[in-house]
């Protein structure tokens, strides 16, 4: 009776509301695991750092609800939480399908490769129906997240911890543009074509490149492992069906991607290099043998050929023989003098011996360079600036570009070399405009260009207009999720101060940043807002906010430790800006996406073509003094939402939340379900109604 009581008298709140207050929960769990985190790092800390540590005083404004053990609440929480790993069982058993398939698809078209002398996969009634369930997977995923809230969080939650993890491996932030640039160039290596990648400064051409060649080498070993293991797995196990296949498969696969993982992270210099492209920096002055065989004099002896007791054993042989051949004369002296005797033919010999074996002399040695060993090894290389080599020597590539892996190339000073699976050609280039020309670079011949797959790879996409609550969609800003992934803490959380101040600030400060890029690359046309301004056509000649200048700021504001976003724009890049015009562009650009507020102490003048470059004093009218708000703290949720949108919204009561909100209470007391989801809807039409109402108020005296 004392349970019925209670539950009487709970209060039943709407699924709204219940759904805020899950969201505040989840803030003062980020906000405690900030502080454990804290106390745990000193684990191991000498006793004076412990006894004088001490932290700042936090004043997080999340709400306190005095119905804490509200029944449905609780309920509801859990429900949630059980769903979402549900959910997440779920797509995972997916993607591993997915996996599965793609492996199969691998196989079959090796397999057809190899019976058609490696030249082309072919395509047959087993690839395409391998094709055709990767497609229907894809989409019964797609569904998923669609219909499910719970599966849309665990999805884009763990989408969030890989973009930080990787952030903090320094690898390239697996937004859409950097995914499919990065399958370009892997699909291109798997069908045997060189890849040319070319791009503007600090695009992340190399790296690119880098990581391309390293998951393009990877996912062949793990193939090629996976076949055998599954081949042998099958041998010992002929009657499995193919579902006890999948299972196996699913094993074996995580196995050897976390082997992978644990080499790059913690492997041995061996190791890691196995994994590595092999690299070559290109510049004008780059020939034809620092590519294929280099020729060195080297200094040799030949003592080195043989050890001391095959050079004794020669002294002592010779000696003897000699002894032999004068014996009659040895014995006609005296004990003495035969000693003495022996004692000088001895030496002789040995002088002799080492004259004759010892002397130093110099002689060519050959070397194989990067490409030739790529080509023997079965290993990919990459040609970093290649339009900086001489085309005569580039030249000499012709052979091996145009070759498919099982075939044999020449190559000059050499001969016919077989290129072994596991090849792959890599090339980077900057790309040059009327505004900006890279010294010492030069087009590439049409004929030699023809045998390379190019792909553009610039900087990541960023919408340039509009605040950041008025993105419609926000998962196409991805620039501004790059700068989140850096700034979030390994559980996906953010602690910064004044956190809704400062997220429009970040996302103005990604604005800008792609403005400038767009003016540098010369598709300022492209900028919105100044396409049809009438302006003079602007330029940038040395200088641009690319994601390499972009860390450098986040790192110099540090959270707002210690200055503002404004403070730390100068201090982290502008101020290190050598080209007058370059600088007082982004000075005037910054300005107007509203750094530097006059109302802060800041006077920045607008300068035309020419000026002087503007220093920290003269744009200061004070000194400079900084007030850090409190700190404040967004959960992994709040930031999916911010990087991914608010995603799959929950339309009514699922039959779960159905079930858990009946149970345990006796039929007095029972909800009306059906009723609960309907008064639930009104209150959501009403309090849309209100905001209507709101806008047509606010609008009124527009009309």
């Amino acid at each position: 009776m004392k349970e019925q009581k209670n539950i009487k008298q709970a209060y039943i709140p709407a699924i709204e509301e219940m759904q805020s207050r899950y969201e505040d929960d989840l803030r003062r769990e980020a906000s405690r695991s900030l502080e454990y985190e804290y106390n745990r790092e000193i684990e191991g800390q000498e006793s004076f750092f412990k006894a004088f540590r001490k932290f700042e005083e936090r004043d997080d404004k999340i709400p306190v609800y005095s119905k804490e053990d509200n029944v449905f609440y609780e309920k509801y929480k859990a429900y949630v939480e059980e769903e979402t790993a549900n959910q997440g069982k779920k797509i995972q058993e997916i993607e591993n399908l997915i996996e599965y398939e793609r492996f199969f698809l691998r196989f079959e078209r090796r397999i057809s490769s190899e019976t058609n002398n490696y030249s082309h996969f072919g395509s047959n009634s087993a690839t395409r129906y391998r094709v055709d369930c990767i497609r229907g997977l894809e989409k019964e995923l797609k569904k998923i997240l669609e219909s499910s809230p719970e599966a849309w969080e665990f999805y884009y939650k763990r989408q969030l911890i890989s973009d930080i993890e990787t952030q903090h491996e320094q690898r390239l932030v697996a937004v859409p543009y950097v995914v499919n640039a990065k399958q370009k160039v892997i699909d291109s290596l798997n069908l045997g074509v060189p890849v040319y990648i070319v791009g503007h400064l600090g695009s992340g051409k190399t790296q690119l490149a880098t990581e391309a060649a390293m998951d393009f080498t990877i996912q062949n070993k793990i193939q090629s492992e996976l076949e055998n293991k599954m081949e042998e797995w099958f041998s010992k196990n002929p009657n499995a069906k193919e579902k006890d296949a999948i299972q196996v498969f699913k094993e074996l696969n995580e196995e050897r991607k976390l082997y992978y993982k644990n080499i790059l992270t913690n492997g041995s210099k061996g190791e890691i290099e196995s994994l590595q492209p092999l690299f070559i920096s290109g510049s004008h002055n780059l020939t034809y043998e620092d590519m294929f065989v280099e020729k060195t004099l080297s200094l040799t002896h030949s003592f080195s050929q043989g050890s001391y007791t095959d050079y004794l054993n020669m002294i002592i042989g010779d000696f003897y023989k000699w002894m032999d051949e004068h014996k009659e004369r040895l014995e006609q002296m005296t004990d003495e003098e035969q000693l003495q005797l022996k004692i000088q033919i001895w030496k002789s010999f040995s002088d002799l011996l080492v004259a004759s074996n010892s002397s130093f002399g110099t002689v060519i040695k050959k070397v194989e360079r990067e490409i030739l060993i790529a080509v023997k090894e079965g290993r990919t290389v990459i040609v970093d600036e290649l339009n900086t080599i001489a085309m005569q020597n580039l030249i000499a590539l012709n052979d091996i570009l145009q070759r498919h892996v099982g075939s044999t190339a020449y190559i000059t000073g050499v001969g016919p070399v077989l290129i072994n699976p596991g090849f792959g050609f890599i090339g980077t280039g900057n790309l040059s405009t009327q505004m900006v020309n890279y010294e010492g670079t030069n087009e590439l011949n049409p004929a030699f260009k023809s045998r390379f797959v190019t792909i553009e790879y610039n900087y990541v996409p960023q919408k340039i207009t509009g605040s950041l609550e008025d993105q419609e969609f926000p998962e196409k800003n991805e620039l501004f999720r790059i700068i989140i992934a850096q700034l979030a803490d390994k559980n996906g959380n953010i602690h910064i101060p004044d956190s809704k101040r400062t997220l429009e600030e970040l996302f103005r400060f990604s604005q800008l940043c792609r403005v400038t890029q767009n003016v540098f690359m010369g598709k300022w046309k492209d900028n919105e807002i100044l396409k049809d301004s009438g302006m003079d056509e602007p330029e940038l000649r040395e200088s641009v906010l690319s994601i390499r200048n972009i860390l450098h700021v986040l790192d110099n504001w540090n959270l707002g430790e210690e200055k503002d976003l404004s403070k730390a724009l100068w201090d982290g890049f502008i101020s290190s800006i050598t080209y007058p015009d370059d600088q007082n562009y982004i000075l005037s650009q910054a300005v107007r996406f509203g750094f530097f507020p006059a109302m802060k102490g800041w006077k920045v003048d607008t300068k035309g073509i020419g000026e002087a470059a503007a220093t920290y004093e003269e744009i200061r009218t004070s000194p400079y003094y900084y007030v850090r708000p409190s700190i404040e703290t967004l959960s992994c949720l709040d930031v999916v939402h911010l990087v991914f949108g608010k995603g799959t919204l929950r339309r009514g009561l699922t039959k779960g939340l159905k079930e858990i909100f009946e149970i345990d209470i006796d039929d007095s007391l029972r909800i009306d379900v059906k009723k609960y989801q309907k008064l639930d809807q009104q209150l959501s039409h009403l309090e849309h109604s209100k905001e209507l109402l709101e806008y047509l108020e606010d609008n009124e005296g527009e009309k």
